[in-house]
């Protein structure tokens, strides 16, 4: 059986280039315009994946996206949201209301089918990591460590996190989306931090409140001491005067096929 996409958007010159390209691939593809109509679609369909546009007309991408992701039997369905909107609380929203993927316009249309395939792929197998902050998930994290070291260069995998003693407690009295939005806070932050003193460094969210960053061993201490200081200059606190509390460990990710 052949996979099946649904792709949305209202305007129809981007939806006749998709199914076209998608066609040609061998995809199932379905389109609809609007969001309602998206939505309708993918609950009858159940589909292998949906690329969906942000602003559309009846129900916005946000909408639809968030709608579909509280459906406990629908919310391992990859979606791809694909927009002109780019500003980093764009992002945010994005993978807040819960998309697999945030690609936005102009994109690449390769780079585009080896996402849908790579998606699909890690919903079957069970693989797929939730990276909503917008940062590469576990899987692209270790592929650019691997490959790194393959090309004989001198990587390490750092691993920070919120300490779960704090982010525990704090979500139990301040509520859980007080801790998302602290995490997310954190995870732009230590983005900023990379590019500043990791030349080529990488970092991707692992889990809820777990980071990995890429980049040479003689730039972890200078990355961790900086981190540290705007962690502490953010002024992030929990209740009752807590202080989120940051733990680091190098990381050895399992072998390939072991």
């Amino acid at each position: 059986m052949r996979q099946r996409l649904v792709i949305a958007d209202d305007n129809r010159a981007i939806t006749e280039v998709l199914k076209l390209n998608f066609d040609l691939l061998g995809y199932d593809v379905h389109v609809a315009s609007d969001g309602e109509e998206a939505e309708a679609i993918f609950r009858r369909m159940r589909p292998d994946l949906m690329i969906l546009d942000v602003m559309m007309p009846k129900k916005n991408g946000y909408q639809v996206c968030r709608d579909l992701k509280r459906d406990s039997e629908l919310a391992r369905i990859p979606i791809i949201l694909l927009t002109a909107k780019s500003l980093r609380e764009d992002v945010y929203w994005g993978y807040d209301c819960g998309a697999d993927a945030y690609v936005t316009k102009p994109y690449d249309p390769h780079q585009l089918e080896l996402l849908v395939d790579q998606l699909i792929r890690e919903a079957v197998s069970g693989q797929r990591s939730t990276a909503w902050t917008g940062l590469p998930d576990a899987s692209r994290m270790e592929s650019e460590f691997r490959a790194r070291l393959e090309a004989g260069a001198p990587c390490l995998l750092l691993q920070v996190r919120l300490a779960p003693a704090f982010s525990e407690g704090f979500a139990l009295r301040a509520g859980s989306s007080r801790l998302k939005d602290l995490v997310h806070r954190t995870a732009w932050l230590l983005h900023e931090t990379v590019q500043e003193c990791a030349a080529a460094g990488a970092v991707g969210q692992t889990s809820d409140d777990r980071f990995w960053i890429v980049l040479h061993p003689s730039e972890a201490q200078t990355l961790r001491s900086r981190f540290e200081e705007k962690f502490a200059q953010a002024g992030f606190s929990g209740l009752e005067g807590d202080k989120p509390a940051l733990e680091w460990d190098e990381v050895n990710p399992p072998s390939e096929g072991g």
